[in-house]
Formats: C-alpha cells, sequence, structure tokens
C-alpha cells in the first residue's frame, strides 16, 4: 500500500521516488494515519478477491477443457487460473490506488474530504480517533507494565 502512496506524492509533487517515499511516511506517521492504515483490512480483501478470480478461471476452463479434451485440462486450467490471477490483479491495482490516494487526502487535508463527503469524513475521522485511543492506552499498559518490574527509587 505504501508504495501507491509514493507514486501518489511524486505525482502531485513531483519529487524523487525516495524523497517522495520519505514525505509520504512522515505525513501517516506526524497525523497518526498510520495507525488507521494498519488495521486496514482493503489489502487482504484484494488479495482474496484476486485469488478467487484466479481459481473461478481456472475452473471453469479446466471443466470446459475436461469435456472437450479431457488430457489437457490440467495445463490449460493451471495457466488460465495464472491468466486470470493477473486480470483481476491488474483491476485491483487501480482499487488499491484509490484507497491509499484517499489516506493521503486525508493526510494532507482532511477539510478536502470532509467538503467531499461528510458522512465518509465522519466515518475517517471516528476511525481514526478510535485508533489513536487504542494505541494510547495500549501504550500506557506496556509502559506501565515494565515500569512495574523496575526496583523502587526509595531504597537508592
Amino acid at each position: 500500500m505504501y508504495h501507491t502512496g509514493f507514486h501518489f506524492q511524486i505525482a502531485v509533487n513531483g519529487h524523487s521516488f525516495n524523497r517522495s517515499a520519505r514525505d509520504a511516511w512522515e505525513l501517516f506517521q506526524s497525523t497518526g494515519i498510520e495507525a488507521l492504515i494498519a488495521y486496514d483490512c482493503s489489502g487482504a480483501v484484494l488479495l482474496m478477491s484476486t485469488i478467487l478470480g484466479g481459481l473461478i478461471t481456472g475452473t471453469c476452463t479446466g471443466v470446459w477443457v475436461y469435456f472437450t479434451q479431457s488430457d489437457k485440462a490440467i495445463i490449460v486450467g493451471s495457466t488460465s487460473m495464472l491468466m486470470g490471477m493477473i486480470l483481476v490483479g491488474l483491476t485491483v491495482v487501480v482499487v488499491e490506488s484509490a484507497v491509499t490516494s484517499i489516506y493521503i487526502c486525508y493526510a494532507e487535508d482532511p477539510l478536502l474530504i470532509q467538503r467531499w463527503d461528510p458522512e465518509f469524513f465522519e466515518q475517517m475521522s471516528e476511525a481514526l480517533h478510535e485508533r489513536l485511543q487504542y494505541r494510547s492506552s495500549r501504550a500506557r499498559q506496556i509502559l506501565n507494565g515494565r515500569l512495574d518490574h523496575l526496583p523502587s527509587t526509595s531504597s537508592i
């Protein structure tokens, strides 16, 4: 997902790949968006859709070839499965880029998203606020757990 964000930064700002990668990552960290991105399930859903598209294509083609030329069913089914995954994967990249572009737009100018779709802005803001609260409380728990193991300062 992050590499798409770098390409978005290159297209918008005209910087080199390395500088755009650094800028995008710093932007995500400074706004807290990386907490939201860490829980983004869109990549997993898109990967599963790519695999499912390949399996459907391979199965349909394999069954059809099995009834016409049964000796070539496995090789043709396997090849069509790979071709189906490639074609679905090409389509999925567009969706992944759109998701990343929304994250970058939200990180750069949240009010742009609010003007575009106020309801979506509220959902993103609530999710981000929830993730940041969870991250802060988890950090406090970890820090308190570590401090409990330290010797008390009264004995020093």
